[in-house]
């Protein structure tokens, strides 16, 4: 590997942990409650991507 193909693969992995950390703080921050998931279906269907989410 090159010197800046090392550099880039490191940055990503640095972008990618810091993405994690946050998400985390984030999600124990701000617990889930029943009506989020609903919220989330709600603004999907208006959107017309409901098949981003099956009924089965």
């Amino acid at each position: 590997m090159t010197q800046s193909m090392i550099g880039f693969v490191v940055g990503l992995a640095v972008l990618i942990v810091i993405a994690a950390v946050l998400g985390r703080r984030y999600r124990r921050d701000h617990p889930e409650d029943p009506s989020a998931s609903l919220r989330m279906r709600e603004w999907l269907d208006t959107h017309h991507m409901s098949w981003l989410h099956h009924k089965h």
